[in-house]
């Protein structure tokens, strides 16, 4: 039989990590945040020429207009992002930014302007969306902005070299823009190979956690008397935590267990020591099951250095008894129809580390009204994380009289509570007052 190897896929490219998220991060801003930039430079290419002597303006009333003009670019951008707009009607924006950018050189001294440079940030804009298009678009932005001025009285007389510096100036931009885009696709497929991944993972997750949640016994038990129910909520997708119970002869077989650790990897290992615990349902001696789960965490699954607690006990239908073996668990509660409850002490060490001490087995007997409560140290999460906290499931598990009462009162704490960062997992085993 040949064993199946997992295939791992290829690291992306590291280039393409950082830009990733910034190109995403761009297209995923509002056109009034992309905007702010230009707005935010403009005003300082403004207080630049009103403050610096050797800065010209040329044109106050140009100047003026400039300025204008990126507020109702502004106020443009501000309206499209309150509407949600998305499309073409956004590349308005970063045009009407190439023609503010136009008349401010204009203003401010025409081709000896040194503004021209502010062109970069429409560039990048237009540039970085999807589609080899916008590069072109890019282009013919900077070749408005640089024709501007003639549109507004320049002439080549006073600027013989602007016609050669202009198209020079607009194929530094286009190829810019095209670099950019090339960039901003990669990074784009990039993004959805991961977003791809991430779903595959999520579905895999999801499926692992309905078989999970299969694996949590049925309703239907031959105890007669006795009401069994229990509730396992995990903190994540899948569960370290686990119960379990099943009919044997003469009455039922439960289990509670708590694996060290969280996620997939806690999930399987519960999984495994629940099958290897039922292995042993027609051994009457309760060691039996203990022995061949601790071998198997010890031995099999020696490297993962892996532990669970286990709380495991048979019920005599008949006489009320449960033996039960306690393997580092502590959170099992004796609940007596009266109210009142002790907590069963733990006698061994958990399951998964190798000791040469014998399973040391208990009994309590079950009296009509009373319940056997077992449960995962999540429970005491959703009060004060203290053991004390045990009096809380105890007064639950005595008010009820039916063990899923006392489940759905659990259950419904969990669902407001917050605070829980473990597996919340309760087994209720409770004898009919009658």
């Amino acid at each position: 039989m040949r064993t199946a190897v997992p295939r791992t896929a290829p690291a992306p490219p590291s280039r393409v990590d950082s830009l990733a998220v910034s190109a995403i991060g761009l297209d995923e801003q509002s056109a009034l945040v992309k905007q702010l930039p230009v707005l935010g430079l403009f005003a300082v290419a403004v207080l630049l020429s009103l403050l610096v002597p050797t800065i010209t303006v040329s044109s106050p009333p140009a100047l003026l207009a400039a300025t204008i003009l990126i507020l109702m670019t502004t106020a443009i951008a501000a309206v499209l992002t309150r509407l949600g707009a998305s499309g073409p009607i956004l590349i308005l924006v970063p045009g009407l930014d190439f023609i503010v950018i136009g008349v401010l050189r204009f203003a401010t001294g025409e081709s000896a302007s040194i503004f021209a440079s502010l062109a970069i940030l429409p560039v990048v804009w237009v540039a970085a969306l999807d589609g080899r298009r916008h590069i072109v678009y890019a282009f013919f932005g900077v070749v408005i902005g640089l024709v501007i001025p003639f549109v507004l009285g320049s002439t080549l007389e006073d600027n013989p070299n602007e016609i050669a510096r202009g198209f020079f100036s607009a194929l530094a931009f286009g190829l810019a823009a095209a670099v950019v885009n090339d960039l901003a696709r990669l990074a784009r497929e990039h993004v959805a190979d991961i977003r791809a991944r991430e779903q595959l993972t999520v579905i895999e997750l999801e499926q692992a956690s309905a078989v999970q949640r299969a694996l949590l016994p049925k309703p239907a038990t031959g105890a007669g008397d006795y009401d069994l129910a229990g509730i396992c909520i995990p903190s994540r997708t899948i569960g370290g935590d686990f119960f379990d119970w099943y009919d044997v002869a003469g009455g039922t077989a439960f289990t509670v267990g708590d694996v060290m650790g969280k996620g997939v990897g806690a999930g399987i290992i519960a999984a495994t020591v629940r099958a290897v615990v039922r292995s042993a349902r027609n051994h009457d001696d309760l060691s039996v099951a203990l022995d061949r789960a601790s071998e198997c965490l010890a031995s099999d699954l020696g490297d993962t250095a892996a532990f669970a607690t286990l709380f495991h006990a048979r019920l005599d239908a008949d006489t009320g008894t449960v033996r039960y073996v306690d393997a580092g668990h502590g959170l099992s509660l004796h609940v007596r129809a009266d109210g009142t409850w002790e907590r069963l002490a733990s006698r061994n060490l958990p399951v998964g580390i190798w000791t040469d001490e014998p399973w040391v087995t208990s009994e309590l007997q079950l009296r009509p009204g009373d319940a056997l409560v077992s449960c995962s140290d999540g429970i005491l999460d959703l009060y004060d994380g203290t053991v004390e906290s045990l009096r809380h499931v105890a007064a639950i598990a005595a008010a009820a009289t039916e063990a899923s009462t006392a489940i759905g009162r659990i259950r419904d704490l969990a669902d407001v509570s917050d605070s829980s960062d473990d597996d919340v997992t309760v087994l209720i085993v409770k004898r009919s007052a009658n």
